[in-house]
């Protein structure tokens, strides 16, 4: 924050927290400047001239709790692609079901034709752990790890669906997703990660079908 005084940094801080928190409340299209000025504690004015206009103000909140949350999943240390693979997909399915009112409320931006950044952000993570199985020599030759990466995204993308997480338990969902990306992946890999694949997909067939009792 090039220019920002540490009292300015604060107020920023601040005011992306308020907004975040109005959004969790009211939906991403309820929130108001006049309301995010009064939770945030400044004067309208001070909203404009340091974002120009609430849209800008709100995507900086969203995509930094993005940027924040898989640089933190991405520093995590472990040893194995296929378990970092795993850890990401509990990681949001648990960060998700434990902020599901903020997460119900993004469903309209995420959707949208502006979330090209989001989805960058979530799928740059998921290729790491491809990119980590790669580098350990684990995949078949003709695996374009590009192309699984957005497959592998596509099939964990329902867990950020709130209109599916209201008719679909996340336990279910997250179960349905770790079952579909082992049975992919370990069709074009070898060695521990077809191994762990195959373990994590008998594990989740296993699961799955004692979930009845859920729905």
């Amino acid at each position: 924050m090039r220019g920002l005084t540490e009292r300015q940094i604060r107020r920023r801080e601040d005011i992306l927290a308020a907004a975040r928190k109005l959004i969790a409340e009211r939906g991403y299209e309820g929130v108001n400047m006049r309301d995010l000025a009064r939770e945030s504690g400044v004067a309208p004015k001070t909203l404009y001239h340091q974002f120009e206009n609430k849209e800008n103000l709100l995507r900086t909140a969203v995509e930094e709790r993005f940027r924040y949350l898989y640089q933190a999943i991405d520093s995590a240390e472990i040893d194995r692609g296929v378990d970092r693979l795993f850890y990401i997909i509990d990681t949001v399915a648990s960060t998700t079901k434990e902020n599901r009112a903020y997460a119900k409320a993004l469903t309209p931006l995420l959707a949208s034709g502006q979330s090209e950044t989001f989805n960058l952000i979530r799928m740059n993570t998921y290729r790491k752990a491809l990119e980590q199985i790669a580098d350990e020599g684990d995949f078949l030759d003709w695996v374009n790890v590009g192309v699984l990466s957005a497959l592998v995204y596509r099939q964990v993308n329902p867990i950020y669906i709130s209109s599916w997480m209201a008719k679909t338990p996340m336990e279910v969902s997250t179960i349905v997703v770790k079952l579909d990306v082992s049975l992919i992946l370990a069709s074009v890999t070898k060695g521990y990660t077809h191994k762990r694949l195959m373990d994590m997909s008998q594990e989740m067939s296993r699961k799955l079908a004692g979930t009845h009792h859920l729905f």
